[in-house]
């Protein structure tokens, strides 16, 4: 299965995975607009860091307390190398900046 690159929403070029930042806003290279990951990608890259440091540390036989302090310690570095290096190998849907705003949130549907 080919993965398809990461594309600028508004020009259509692809982007440098490593200009990539996946919770946060960043620049296209090309019309320098305000561009974003998805939501859930972000979401997705830190709980599936969890579930790999609880999947490892359990099969080297940690458990209990022992488990949970062994991934609360391991948590940071496992979501650093992964927040940095997840973008290599699944791109995330890339979208226009939308600022979060108190009194403004464009995100959600309007209700009635």
């Amino acid at each position: 299965m080919r993965m398809r690159p990461a594309t600028c929403p508004i020009c259509r070029t692809r982007l440098d995975p490593k200009a990539i930042v996946a919770a946060g806003p960043f620049r296209c290279s090309s019309c320098h607009a305000s561009l974003q990951a998805s939501e859930s990608y972000a979401q997705i890259v830190g709980w599936g860091s969890v579930a790999v440091v609880i999947a490892l540390f359990s099969v080297l036989g940690f458990r209990g307390l022992r488990l949970v302090c062994a991934v609360l310690l391991a948590f940071v570095p496992a979501l650093y190398v992964s927040v940095n290096f997840a973008k290599y190998l699944l791109p995330p849907h890339i979208e226009p900046y939308l600022p979060e705003h108190p009194t403004l949130d464009l995100r959600k549907k309007r209700r009635k």
